[in-house]
């Protein structure tokens, strides 16, 4: 009965993780509509409002921007329709079940910014305005991940205020981040 037992559970903990491996891989995840989808991947109707102008700020800076709270149907707010541009060190770089590749960045004083690359391979990405760059920025990351954590990179992208998660989760103070990546390279 024990061997029966242990058989079960070995397969079950054996079919539960390759699903995860085919969540995580799978190359046409996407964000859910609750997500603020349109706005995080700038294919909503007032992505051609954004100024591709860069603004060069630090890590504790962007967290300290005046942003409204969001909702899932928030429209695209004001510090939405910006670009930014950090040069800060890598924290944490990981991938999703959705397919995006977050770059979390430090000053190394607490302060931290999330950057996600979405997946290209999201149906909805073909709608957005940076479909070239999201493609880019993509190469980038998965020809560099295993060698940027802790080197200092310069990240561009278009501000997101994200969903308050409520927990903490080494974000922005202010749910800021930069969604999607326009363009990553080393400092």
């Amino acid at each position: 009965m024990k061997n029966l037992l242990l058989k079960y559970t070995l397969f079950f903990l054996l079919f539960f993780l390759l699903q995860s491996c085919f969540k995580k891989n799978n190359t046409k995840a996407c964000n859910g509509k609750n997500t603020r989808r349109d706005v995080k991947i700038a294919a909503d109707d007032l992505a051609d409002q954004i100024n591709i102008n860069p603004i060069k700020i630090s890590v504790d800076s962007i967290g300290q921007l005046p942003v409204q709270k969001v909702t899932n149907s928030s429209l695209r707010e004001d510090a939405e329709k910006k670009v930014y541009t950090i040069t800060a060190k890598v924290h944490k770089v990981s991938s999703y079940k959705d397919g995006d590749w977050k770059i979390k960045l430090t000053d190394n004083n607490d302060h931290y910014i999330n950057c996600e690359a979405p997946n290209p391979g999201c149906e909805f990405v073909e709608d957005t305005r940076f479909e070239v760059e999201i493609n880019t920025v993509r190469k980038w990351i998965e020809e560099n991940r295993d060698n940027i954590v802790g080197k200092t990179v310069t990240i561009t992208g278009v501000g997101f205020i994200d969903l308050d998660h409520f927990y903490p989760r080494n974000a922005a103070d202010n749910e800021l981040e930069l969604h999607p990546i326009l363009d990553i390279h080393f400092w």
